[in-house]
């Protein structure tokens, strides 16, 4: 070879050698690339020589190479060792190359090598399934001698493998020749070979129920050296089919004589069987069906539903439910429930299916009494103060209560699904839709709250769903849900109010015990402090001193609040202006704004007076309070607008500022005693402009988005809406 030819061999990936045969001698190793040196652990020094000097099996080798060459075809050798004796090839492929000038060339690629003890482990593993296998194996080479048994086998057939290794047996009863031979026959063109159901005889001459599974066995040569055969028992099989038979004659006479219908019709819609209960239930002898198509006992307003079952019964082969009317001997027609199901029959497609059928007469009577008392309860229905609605699986809504009606004003509910989207809140909108959905599917009542945002209110609902199961063969009925809810806006209030109340109470108690204890300290304290003032000149110290009364000031201030918690009020009204205070408290913040860049905006929406019966300073400390959070809350730049909205008999306030905002999950805990969203707050300010705003019969809610800003909502009653207020349309 030319030194490129060994350069690029030297890159092959694969493990390589080169051999020639020159005539009819030796072959010669003409080149090995690197790969091949390095798993073969051989030098270059071997190129040249005889390859009897160099690989272990060189005859095998030779031998495949020169049939190669002869045949003109590739020849791959399976797990074969040429050089080593515990070093194998899964396999060693042998490639003829064109000759030239009487020289003849192998080319050998080395595929996987690996350990010979991994062949060792594979055929223990193999040799272990062989032995623990719960199936019957008998292996016989080509001359029909047995190589070997499993210890099934010795167990099924009573053989032992000392018996019968070396022999010749056959386990074929007389008379099974052609089977013999057939089995032989597609052994010749088949690798395997199934027999389903036979018979083959034990050592002690009894016959087995088996199928046999015959599977060729063969060298790496592709020459067939035994034949494995697999056999399972299928006595029991056999004997559960006996079983079926001697259950299906007795089924046939359970069938003959009970009281329901039984009918097998065939897929042209013909009675091939009736059972003996068709006299009594219609009046007409069963054999008087054989052969009549099933459609001419029907009532005719049936047939196009029942004709649609039965389709849908042959394209799906399940089972189909129907009430309809039956022909009867002289009562007319009679209510028949029935059920059909296909009949298979030897596990082939169906080609019949049969009905069982019962009366159902008096219980279809029995709910046409109930639809008749249903009108009754129908009345009822539009006189509660309940909210009822009836609707479809598609939204429709069939019924809508007097009282939801009067509720909606002029609105019109026509679709249920469509009242959901336009009024139900976002959030519950999916839980509604899923309970909806599972009534509908599961036949069965549920229970859901749900809230409903309708001209700028919400009110929550506590609502039943139950089922009403129609009859689906009544013209025009179809499954229905009732939803009966009930207003609980004004309970849910009076609830968190009384809640509210309580804790309000259990932290008076709580803050009236601190602030007690810390006042007689304090006391001490400041006194003490006045003392050293007076007697010393240290101007240094006396910065200290006040800074510390300040201080102490300061912790009195909270004390005083605790205090207030505590203390029953009783509150003094009287008639004051509203714009009044709203001026002064605004006033009062106009240099902290100017100084931080906030603009501040009031705009009464009424031009006219709005008065109050309230506590001024009380009202006072609410609104101040609101607007020093909100400057706090603001950096530069941002806007506090006021807005005033008269609207008999009420006034409402909102304090709307551009500050950071509440995270949705932090502002349902605003107002809560000792939460505050302020590093130094102690959470008591906006619990006590609650409670003042309370006690003067209004309320105070907040809205809030994360870094939009937050809106404060104050409603009040107005002194008289007859004499300070006009008619408002927002």
């Amino acid at each position: 070879m030319k030194p490129f030819e060994h350069s690029i061999l030297d890159s092959y990936p694969e493990p390589y050698i080169l051999l020639v045969f020159i005539d009819e001698q030796q072959g010669h190793l003409n080149y090995i690339n690197e790969a091949a040196r390095d798993v073969l652990q051989i030098d270059r020094s071997c190129i040249g020589q005889h390859i009897e000097k160099v690989f272990l099996n060189a005859k095998m080798l030779s031998a495949s190479c020169k049939q190669a060459m002869e045949d003109g075809q590739p020849v791959t050798l399976e797990h074969f060792s040429i050089s080593q004796h515990d070093l194998m090839f899964e396999a060693v492929r042998i490639t003829p190359l064109s000759p030239e000038s009487g020289v003849k060339y192998c080319g050998v690629i080395l595929d996987t090598p690996y350990k010979a003890t991994k062949m060792m482990t594979d055929e223990r593993m193999l040799h272990s399934i062989f032995l623990s296998s719960p199936n019957a194996i008998l292996i016989q080479n080509v001359d029909g001698e047995v190589y070997n048994v499993n210890p099934a086998f010795t167990e099924m057939f009573g053989w032992k493998d000392y018996e019968l290794i070396g022999n010749s047996v056959s386990l074929f009863p007389s008379s099974y020749e052609k089977e013999y031979e057939e089995i032989v026959r597609q052994l010749r063109k088949n690798d395997t070979y199934l027999v389903t159901n036979t018979k083959r005889v034990h050592k002690n001459g009894t016959i087995k129920d088996v199928s046999i599974c015959y599977m060729n066995i063969y060298n790496h040569r592709r020459e067939r050296i035994a034949v494995a055969r697999l056999y399972i028992d299928i006595s029991k099989q056999i004997l559960f089919h006996e079983k079926y038979l001697e259950q299906r004659n007795s089924y046939q006479l359970i069938t003959e004589n009970m009281k329901d219908l039984v009918a097998i019709v065939d897929l042209s819609g013909k009675f091939v069987y009736t059972s003996p209960s068709h006299l009594d239930i219609t009046g007409y002898p069963s054999e008087s069906y054989l052969n009549m198509n099933v459609f001419r006992h029907i009532h005719p307003q049936d047939r196009r539903h029942v004709f649609k079952q039965i389709q849908q019964l042959i394209e799906a082969g399940r089972s189909a439910k129907a009430q309809i009317r039956y022909k009867h001997a002289s009562k007319g027609y009679i209510w028949i429930e029935l059920i059909a199901s296909p009949l298979y029959e030897n596990q082939a497609p169906y080609e019949k299916f049969v009905i069982v059928g019962r009366d159902i007469t008096d219980r279809k009577h029995s709910e046409e009494a109930l639809r008749e008392s249903e009108m009754k309860y129908r009345l009822i229905l539009e006189k509660t103060s309940d909210f009822v609605v009836t609707f479809n699986q598609q939204g429709v809504v069939q019924f809508v209560s007097s009282s939801l009606q009067s509720w909606m004003k002029n609105s019109t509910i026509t679709n249920m699904y469509g009242f959901m989207d336009d009024y139900v809140v976002d959030e519950e909108q999916g839980l509604m839709y899923d309970i909806i959905h599972q009534v509908f599917k599961t036949k069965k009542a549920d229970q859901i709250a749900f809230t409903i945002d309708k001209d700028g209110h919400t009110y929550t609902f506590d609502a039943i769903l139950t089922p009403l199961i129609s009859n689906e063969y009544t013209r025009h009925s179809e499954d229905m849900i009732l939803l009966i809810a009930r207003d609980i806006t004004k309970r849910l209030e009076d609830e968190h109010v009384s809640m509210q109340l309580e804790k309000m109470s259990t932290v008076g108690q709580l803050a009236a015990g601190i602030a007690h204890e810390l006042r007689n300290p304090l006391t001490s304290v400041k006194g003490f402090i006045r003392m050293i003032k007076d007697e010393i000149d240290d101007s240094l110290l006396t910065s200290y001193l006040e800074i510390i009364s300040g201080e102490l000031d300061s912790i009195e201030r909270i004390a005083d609040e605790f205090m207030d918690l505590a203390k029953p009020h009783v509150i003094s009204l009287e008639e004051t202006e509203l714009h009044e205070i709203v001026d002064s408290c605004v006033r009062l913040f106009e240099g902290t704004a100017f100084l931080q860049g906030i603009n501040m905006d009031v705009e009464y929406i009424n031009e006219q007076r709005i008065m109050l019966n309230c506590q001024k300073n009380a009202l006072k400390r609410v609104f101040i309070n609101i607007m020093k959070n909100a400057m706090e809350a603001m950096e530069k730049d941002g806007e506090l607008n006021i807005k005033i909205l008269a609207r008999d008999p009420y006034v409402e306030l909102l304090f709307i500022d551009s500050g950071k905002g509440i995270e949705k999950e932090r502002l349902k805990y605003i107002g809560e005693p000792f939460y505050s969203t302020k590093e130094k707050g102690i959470g008591l300010g906006l619990m006590m402009s609650r409670k003042i705003v309370r006690e003067h019969g209004g309320r105070l809610s907040i809205e809030s988005e994360y870094k939009e800003g937050t809106t404060i909502r104050i409603v009040l009653p107005l002194l008289s809406s007859k004499t300070t207020v006009k008619t408002y349309n927002p």
